[in-house]
C-alpha cells in the first residue's frame, strides 16, 4: 500500500496513466481502422491493451471528484479513438455506448482494484505492515482544517459501510467477490435505470 491518502491527481494527469495509455491507443491505430476485425474484438483489444495501461496501480490511488471526471473522460476518448468519431460530430456520450452496446466501465475497474486490495490487506495477504499502516491512520487523530481525503474514504462511500464493518465482511472470499462486482458496478454506472444528459 503506497500511501492512505495518495493524492493520485498528478498520477492519472501523467504520461504514466492517461497520456501514456492514449499513446498506446494511437500506436494501435491500424487496428481501430482495419474494417475486417469486428468491433467486438476491438473493444476486447482496447481494454486488454490500452484500459490495462491506464490501470497500473490503481489500487494505490485516492480519488477526488475531478479524478473520476478525468477517468470517464478518458473511457469516452477512446470509444471515440476506436470509432474514429471526432468531436465535432456532436455525437453524444450515450448515443456511442449505445451504438457499443456498452456501459460505463472503466471508473467500474478502478473501484474493484482498490477493493480487491482492501481485501488482501485486512485478510493479512498483503503483510502485516500494510494492515498495520492502515488500521493505525484510520485511529489516528484528526489535523485542524479540512480533513484531508484518505484511501479508504473511497471504499466507504462506495459500499455504504464503515471500516470495521467491511474488515469483517472482506474475511469471506466468496462473498466478497459478490460484493465487489456489485460495488463496481454500481461506482461505473451509479445512474443506471435513470435517463442521463451529456
Amino acid at each position: 500500500m503506497k500511501s492512505a491518502d495518495r493524492d493520485c491527481t498528478k498520477e492519472i494527469k501523467s504520461k504514466r496513466r492517461i497520456a501514456l495509455a492514449r499513446q498506446k491507443a494511437v500506436v494501435l491505430a491500424s487496428i481501430w481502422k482495419d474494417r475486417n476485425i469486428k468491433t467486438a474484438t476491438k473493444v476486447k483489444v482496447m481494454k486488454s491493451m490500452v484500459w490495462a495501461v491506464f490501470q497500473y496501480g490503481a489500487e494505490g490511488w485516492t480519488l477526488k471528484k475531478s479524478d473520476r471526471n478525468r477517468i470517464e473522460a478518458f473511457e469516452m476518448w477512446c470509444w471515440r479513438k476506436m470509432l474514429s468519431i471526432s468531436w465535432q460530430e456532436h455525437l453524444t456520450n450515450d448515443s456511442i455506448l449505445i451504438e457499443l452496446s456498452l456501459e460505463r466501465e472503466l471508473m467500474g475497474r478502478v473501484a474493484k482494484l482498490k477493493l480487491q486490495y482492501f481485501g488482501h490487506i485486512t485478510r493479512g495477504s498483503a503483510g502485516q505492515l500494510a494492515l498495520t499502516v492502515l488500521e493505525e491512520i484510520m485511529e489516528g487523530s484528526r489535523h485542524q482544517g479540512r480533513p484531508r481525503k484518505q484511501w479508504i474514504h473511497d471504499i466507504e462511500e462506495w459500499t455504504g459501510c464503515e471500516y470495521i464493518q467491511l474488515k469483517e465482511m472482506s474475511q469471506d472470499r466468496a462473498q466478497w467477490r459478490r460484493n465487489i462486482s456489485e460495488w463496481s458496478s454500481a461506482v461505473a454506472n451509479p445512474h443506471r435505470g435513470r435517463s442521463t444528459s451529456e
